[in-house]
């Protein structure tokens, strides 16, 4: 398997790099020396995620405004990665239409303002729809259906990311170098339950001994994978020429381990020493019109390939490291 040096990307495009991943995908770009450009809203990232560093270059703006995106056309970028989102169910649900366009308008408009660069594009594990009850694997078929009923039956979150998908792959096909990656519940400090991200979102109601409210009966399977170890996986990901090529290029990237909503709860409130209590409510009073996923867990024998055998940290190390930052 034939590798590049990453050194290579020199100039680097992170769309939504004011986000929670953007901000460590922008630092370790920035440790490895190359000089970095941000474009992000600011709908959901902030200004303070993005270090002092005269090697980072911020511009406000949306991926939908393709005229904005032009006026960064005349800079030479080696590699974009493309992270610019509606981030969380919240506004996922609430925003269907804008969460639609911003993945498919806005990534053509990034794909064709910078014209043949190699994209990094950021999908998300609602492509396998709703009802998997084994681990998901990236050549496995889901009918459209399940798409649409993931989105409660109208264009969102799921369909936006699986046509994203489909502009990167007939990209691929046509000779463009595109990456794309599936990440699963990625979680870690710096990251907020403001938008329905569940583990800040515990952590942050046992710190204040509230009621944790868990959604249906809490038994819905989820694989939480810690930000540094995803990191490593993406950068270790870049380096081979092959993943850049049509029909090989989708990878899943995640922890293998499940665990479920009742047992998320049980932890964070072991960890944090809360008096907490555990209370439920149905999934469609706080999402009407949708349903919950009871089973999304990675199967990564094709990522360990290439970014080989992960030590992904657990769910109760993932929570015992976010404890001391949100007090």
């Amino acid at each position: 398997m034939k590798k590049q040096s990453l050194d290579n990307f020199k100039t680097v495009l992170i769309t939504g790099g004011a986000g929670f991943i953007g901000k460590y995908m922008v630092n370790r770009f920035l440790n490895m020396g190359a000089t970095v450009y941000v474009v992000d809203n600011l709908y959901t990232g902030s200004p303070n995620n993005l270090p002092e560093n005269p090697n980072l270059h911020f511009y406000e703006g949306s991926i939908l405004d393709k005229p904005f995106l032009e006026t960064l056309s005349h800079i030479k970028f080696d590699v974009i990665i493309h992270l610019a989102s509606v981030v969380g169910m919240r506004l996922a649900t609430k925003y269907q239409d804008l969460v639609y366009q911003s993945a498919t308008t806005g990534t053509s408009n990034v794909m064709e303002t910078f014209e043949n660069v190699p994209i990094v594009l950021f999908s998300s594990s609602a492509v396998y729809g709703m009802d998997n009850k084994t681990s998901v694997r990236e050549d496995q078929f889901v009918p459209y259906e399940q798409l649409l009923k993931y989105d409660g039956g109208n264009l969102g979150y799921a369909v936006g990311k699986w046509e994203m998908e489909q502009i990167g792959v007939r990209a691929a096909e046509q000779g463009r170098k595109v990456l794309i990656v599936r990440p699963f519940n990625v979680v870690g400090i710096g990251q907020v339950g403001t938008y329905g991200m569940v583990v800040p979102t515990f952590v942050q109601l046992a710190l204040a001994n509230k009621p944790i409210t868990v959604l249906d009966d809490g038994f819905q399977v989820r694989s939480f994978t810690r930000i540094d170890a995803f990191i490593e996986c993406v950068f270790r990901l870049m380096e081979y020429e092959e993943l850049w090529t049509a029909n090989k290029n989708i990878i899943n990237i995640g922890s293998k381990n499940g665990n479920s909503i009742n047992d998320l709860a049980q932890i964070v409130i072991e960890e944090t020493g809360s008096q907490s209590e555990v209370t439920y409510s149905r999934y469609e009073e706080f999402f009407p019109n949708h349903k919950d996923v009871t089973y999304r867990v990675p199967d990564i024998t094709l990522g360990e390939k290439y970014y080989g055998e992960i030590e992904w940290p657990t769910l109760r190390d993932i929570v015992r490291s976010l404890i001391p930052t949100m007090k």
